[in-house]
């Protein structure tokens, strides 16, 4: 019986301190090559947390400041920025089944590519299942819509 309870106490302690985080990523590009690109959209307890940007197949990803939502030619969506000193930003808008991303250079030239979504347990190097990312495209925009674009 005490062992009972001593589970029990555990299983409730790991339940309600557990902290709930999803992840939602999108890339372009070829895995293992330079122009492939990757951005990781990060919930925590129901939170926007951050976006994490990463280019190339050695590169460290960057964390992206959400700079609100916005709009260009009628598409709405939300706008991201790289960390000062950078003065690159990235508008994100849905497009169909995939991302569509705008980029502002440093030169102010604007240029754009189609992100789609990664199913992590896809990855060659991957063993098992992400049990944080999402597990579609359809729950992937779901949690963009949700979380980024308001």
């Amino acid at each position: 019986m005490i062992r009972y309870l001593l589970l029990v106490t555990i299983l409730t302690f790991l339940h309600f301190n557990s902290q709930d985080v999803k992840v939602a990523t999108y890339t372009f590009g070829t895995p293992e090559k330079d122009r492939f690109e990757r951005l990781s959209f990060w919930i925590k307890d129901e939170q926007r947390a951050y976006i994490r940007y990463s280019i190339g197949k050695d590169s460290d990803d960057v964390a992206l400041v959400w700079l609100g939502p916005d709009s260009i030619a009628g598409r709405r969506g939300f706008r991201a920025g790289f960390p000062e000193p950078d003065n690159r930003t990235l508008f994100i808008a849905p497009e169909h089944d995939s991302l569509l991303i705008f980029f502002r250079s440093d030169k102010d030239q604007l240029y754009q590519e189609k992100f789609h979504w990664e199913k992590e347990s896809d990855e060659a190097d991957s063993t098992a299942a992400c049990d944080i990312c999402a597990q579609s495209q359809k729950q992937a925009s779901d949690w963009l819509r949700k979380y980024f674009w308001k």
